[in-house]
C-alpha cells in the first residue's frame, strides 16, 4: 500500500517553472537565528542515533531553500525511533511518546473536492532553546474515507547546516506527497527551490 491512498487520482502533467528575476523581500528564504541554533543543537544531540530519522515539515523544506516560515521543528522516524529520540532528549521533553490521531486544518483538494485529512503517529514533544520539536514515529495519512496509507518512508538526503550533516526529508518526496493532496501552492514553492538547486531557472 502506498503512503497516500487517493484512488483514481490523475497526476498533474506539468509543474510551473518560474522565470528568473530578482526576488522580492518577502520571497527571500531565511531561517531565523533561534531556529537555526536549535536545529544545530538538535543535530548534535542526535549524533549516533541508531534509528532512521529526518528533519521534515517546513524546517526540512527551508533547509533546501523552499520559501516557507517554520514555527517549529519536526522529525519523522519510526515508532522505535520516537522512543529512542525521547530517551536521548529526555531532559527536554514536554510530552512523552503516545499514539495520536487528529484531523489537520488544511483539506486535500482532489478532483475539485475538499476532503479532510487525518494523521496518525507515535508523537512526542520537546523544547530546545524555546523552539518546539515534534517527533512523529510511523506517521500515516488518511484522506477522506479512503483508508490509511502506509507509514511514510523515504531515504533522507544529507544537508549541511553550519557544517553539521543533517538527514532531511527529500524535496522529491514532499513534492509527490503534496501533489497527491492537491496542494499545488506548496508544489510550486518546492518546484521553484528545486529549479534553483539544479540551475534550471529559465
Amino acid at each position: 500500500m502506498p503512503a497516500l491512498v487517493v484512488p483514481n487520482r490523475a497526476r498533474p502533467s506539468n509543474i510551473p517553472i518560474f522565470e528568473s528575476r530578482v526576488p522580492k523581500p518577502e520571497e527571500l528564504v531565511v531561517l531565523s537565528k533561534p531556529m537555526l541554533e536549535a536545529t544545530v543543537k538538535l543535530g548534535n544531540l542526535l549524533k549516533g542515533c541508531s534509528a532512521k530519522w529526518a528533519i521534515a515539515g517546513d524546517l526540512g523544506e527551508i533547509l533546501f531553500g523552499v520559501n516557507v516560515q517554520p514555527d517549529h521543528m519536526t522529525i519523522l522516524t519510526t515508532k522505535a525511533g520516537c522512543i529512542e529520540i525521547s530517551e536521548r532528549l529526555a531532559p527536554l521533553q514536554t510530552e512523552p511518546p503516545k499514539k495520536v490521531q487528529k484531523q489537520i486544518k488544511r483539506n486535500a483538494e482532489v478532483d475539485q473536492k475538499h476532503l479532510p485529512i487525518k494523521i496518525e503517529s507515535y508523537t512526542s514533544q520537546f523544547k530546545i532553546d524555546e523552539q518546539r520539536l515534534d517527533v512523529h514515529g510511523d506517521f500515516r495519512i488518511q484522506v477522506g474515507d479512503w483508508g490509511w496509507g502506509d507509514p511514510l518512508d523515504f531515504e533522507p538526503e544529507d544537508v549541511y547546516v553550519v557544517g553539521l550533516r543533517m538527514p532531511v526529508a527529500p524535496l522529491e518526496f514532499k513534492q509527490e506527497l503534496y501533489m497527491g493532496l492537491g496542494w499545488i501552492d506548496r508544489v510550486r514553492k518546492i518546484n521553484e527551490a528545486m529549479a534553483k538547486r539544479h540551475h534550471k531557472i529559465v
